[in-house]
Parts: C-alpha cells; structure tokens; sequence
C-alpha cells in the first residue's frame, strides 16, 4: 500500500513538473528552443534523478551501498521499460496501412496486419536514437575496470581504481549532456515537435470545448422534439436515411465530435417543420455572431496574462519538484524493505515499479499523441522516447558516478550495466538505420522487456556476477 501511495505521489510530482515546463514553453515562444532544448529534458528526467540520489546520499555507506540498488533499478528499468512496452504501444495505437514501398498512409487504418501496417518517422527519428547510441558508452568507463574485479567488487583494491574511473564518467556524462543540449539549440528538430505538440493539443482543446458549447445550447432550448413527439438522441440514427451517424469516422477525434454534431444538425433541419426551421435558424444566426468571442473565452492565449500564468508556471516546477524530491527518499526505504521482507534483490522491485511512477504521465501522453495515427506524431513519440534514454545516459547516470565517488562505493553492478547496454543497443540499432517500421518488429522489442529481468537474474544467479 505504501508503494502505491508514494507512486500515485510520484507520478503527481512528475505531471506537475510537466505541465510548468510546457506552460512557460508557451509562454516564451521567442525562448522555445532554448526551454525545450535545455529545461524540459531536464526537468523530465528529475524525477528518477531524485530516486538515484536519495538511494545512494543518505545514510551510512553500509545502508547506502544496499539502497543504491533500488537507484540502479530505477536508472536500469526506466531506460529499458521506454525502449520497450511504449515502442510496442506506440506502434499499436499509431499503426496506418503500408503503402507499395512501405511507408505508412496518415490517417488510414482498416483491420490488423503484422505486415501491411506499422509506422513511418521522419528522417530526423534515427539521428535521436544514433544520440542515444552514443551516450549509452559512457557505461564502460567504470565497467571496464569493474570486469577485473567483477567477482569480488567490495574489495578495497577494486574501490581504490573504481574511485577515479567513477569521477572521470561523471565529468564525461556532465559534458555529454551539455553537448546534448547545445546539439538541441543548433539542431532544434526535438524541440520544434515538441512545440507542434502543444499547438496541435490547443486546437484540439478549442475544438472539443466548442462541441460541448453547441450541446450545451441545444440542450437548453425548448424546442427538443421531433416530427413523432418523441425526444431526438443527440447521436444514433440514419441521416437522410443513409449512413448512421455511429459509422461516421475521421482522423482526429476532436473533428469526429464536431462533425458529428453537425450532421445531426443537418438532419433534424431537413426533417423538421417550418416553425421548428425558423428556431434552428435563430439559434444558428445566434451561434454565428456570437462564435467569434466565445473561441477567445474557451481557449484564451496564455501570453495574454503573462504575469498570472508566469507565476502559476513556476509554483508549479516548484511544487513538482518538492513533492518529487521529499517523497523519493521514503519510496526508496519502502522499496528496501519490501525487498528484504519477500526477499528479494532490491533491484528487481524498483525496476518494475519506479519507472512507471516517474514516467506515467509522459508516457499516457505520448500514447495518447500516438493514436493521431500521424508520421510527425509518431516521430515525436520516438524521438521523445530516445531522447528520455539519452538523459538517463548523461543526467541519472552521471549522478550515479558520482554516488559511486563520493560515498565511496562498490561498482557491483556489471550484470545491470551489461543489461542496459544490450536493450539500448539492440533497440538503438532497429531505430537509427530506418524511418519505416513493420508492426512484428515491435513485438520482439517489446519481448526484451521480460527478457531484461531474466538476463540480469542470470547473470546474477548463474554466472554469479552478483
């Protein structure tokens, strides 16, 4: 109970540290590439930074030593879980039909096929997982080393070499990262998705809120019989005595809405007597004069009172990040201990859990951003997926190294470190080299999530390299 508490608290945390960073995006526009170069892919990787450091800061080098796995878990099971179950869940949601030379058709999805549906990214995707590619090096500069001593990593000649190793990956991760980000000013591809993310969720916002206006408006009205006495359904039935407005589709859910409503609309006046005409007709004359206002009322500019909405933006990175910071400390213990009472690697418990409470809102969002069924928003998905990665390669792993230094601990984490490096390399090798992707190709990717949990168990229990 405990753990979903401080989860459900974390995940909070996390949603509220995104939705400040994405509302001063929008408030600096001039600044854009600069906050999502900079701050958003900081401020998204906070929250397992948080866990990596309180896992490996506090407490006696004894109990921190034991607790640094619950850190190692949650760096090791949030980059493989993001490489993993949302690659598949992506693909599934956002899944178009394949054209003649395999790239996907915007918007058309009819059945299911292994083969003849998947998606397409644009060329900038590859360059995003090449980065992460990159960055995921960095794990062998301690763990060279560590393969010497790979079966007695508490001994003092093995902490005596690991010390500086440790403190040379954390000056590399730190100049890395800062590469990373300058890349991202120069380079703003990332950045300029991210942008095109939220205007396109505005609209979509503004859409759905005009739909609601016009239900609301003919709710109201008295006029809500038909010809038979009998109340209308707002949705259901034959249109002209053609297509039912149930098997209406389109691309975008927000346009099915309103198109929707629409037809309706068009039926009830087509079927309707003169007096009931004449009513439509003055609410539509009613809703045409007073369209233009109320688009302003329902979806206002945020620049337009920047002072309010500054402040909001930054009490909101200011709580997010105190409630990431003051509640990772206790899900660490409670992870701890719960490993010890069922007895078992603390490791194994945070890579299933912490993942999915520092990432749940990005992740539910970017599944959500998938079902668009659109290559530029599959291309944000991935390259926002590679990108969580590559911090995890720069930011949460540079932490760790220096943990490792400064608290003078055992680099006894070859099995987990081999681990992370085959899942980035495997999945960075099928996304660097190809724009277009068949759906089969996501199940196995999907299969090495398991498959991770087993490699370290074996490498750990079988081959002893605990």
């Amino acid at each position: 109970m405990l753990i979903l508490f401080y989860g459900f608290i974390l995940s909070m945390g996390a949603k509220i540290l995104s939705d400040g960073s994405e509302l001063l995006l929008e408030l600096f526009p001039k600044w854009g590439t600069v906050i999502g170069a900079l701050l958003l892919p900081i401020l998204g990787a906070v929250p397992d930074a948080a866990i990596i450091i309180v896992s490996g800061a506090l407490g006696t080098p004894a109990e921190a030593q034991i607790q640094v796995a619950v850190g190692v878990g949650t760096l090791a099971g949030s980059t493989i879980m993001l490489l993993t179950v949302p690659w598949l869940a992506s693909m599934h949601l956002g899944r178009c039909d394949l054209d003649d030379v395999g790239e996907a058709i915007d918007g058309r999805c009819t059945g299911f096929s292994l083969t003849r549906q998947g998606i397409s990214v644009d060329e900038d995707t590859p360059t995003n997982a090449k980065i992460m590619l990159v960055t995921s090096i960095s794990y062998f500069i301690v763990q060279g080393v560590a393969f010497a001593y790979v079966n007695d990593p508490d001994s003092i000649n093995a902490k005596k070499y690991e010390g500086p190793f440790a403190l040379a990956g954390f000056i590399v991760c730190f100049i890395l990262l800062i590469a990373y980000c300058i890349y991202q000013i120069l380079v703003p591809k990332l950045v300029e998705k991210r942008e095109a993310r939220l205007e396109q969720e505005r609209s979509e916002r503004a859409l759905r809120l005009r739909a609601l206006h016009i239900v609301e408006k003919w709710t109201s009205s008295k006029s809500r019989k038909d010809g038979k006495g009998e109340t209308a359904p707002l949705f259901g039935g034959p249109i002209n005595g053609g297509t039912n407005i149930s098997l209406v589709t389109a691309q975008d859910q927000s346009h099915a809405i309103t198109l929707a409503y629409g037809l309706k609309w068009k039926r009830r006046a087509l079927d309707m007597d003169e007096e009931r005409g004449s009513a439509i007709d003055s609410f539509a004359n009613d809703e045409a004069q007073s369209h233009h206002g109320e688009e302003e009322e329902e979806e206002e500019d945020p620049t337009k009172h920047f002072t309010k909405n500054i402040v909001k933006a930054i009490i909101l990175l200011i709580i997010g990040t105190f409630i990431v910071a003051f509640f990772s400390d206790p899900m660490v213990e409670t992870l701890t201990d719960f490993s010890g009472k069922i007895k078992v690697n603390p490791f194994f418990v945070s890579f299933i859990v912490t993942p999915y409470c520092s990432n749940a809102s990005e992740l539910i969002s970017s599944l959500l951003f998938a079902m668009k069924k659109k290559r530029e928003n599959a291309s944000l998905v991935y390259s926002q997926l590679y990108g969580a990665a590559t911090m995890n390669n720069t930011l949460c792993l540079g932490i760790f190294f220096a943990l490792v230094y400064f608290r003078d601990l055992a680099w006894a984490f070859t099995a987990e470190t081999l681990t992370i490096l085959l899942i980035t390399w495997i999945v960075g090798a099928v996304g660097a080299f190809r724009q277009n992707f068949k759906y089969w190709i996501g199940i196995p990717v999907f299969c090495l999530y398991p498959f991770s949990i087993f490699f370290v168990w074996f490498l750990e229990y079988v081959v002893d390299w605990a």
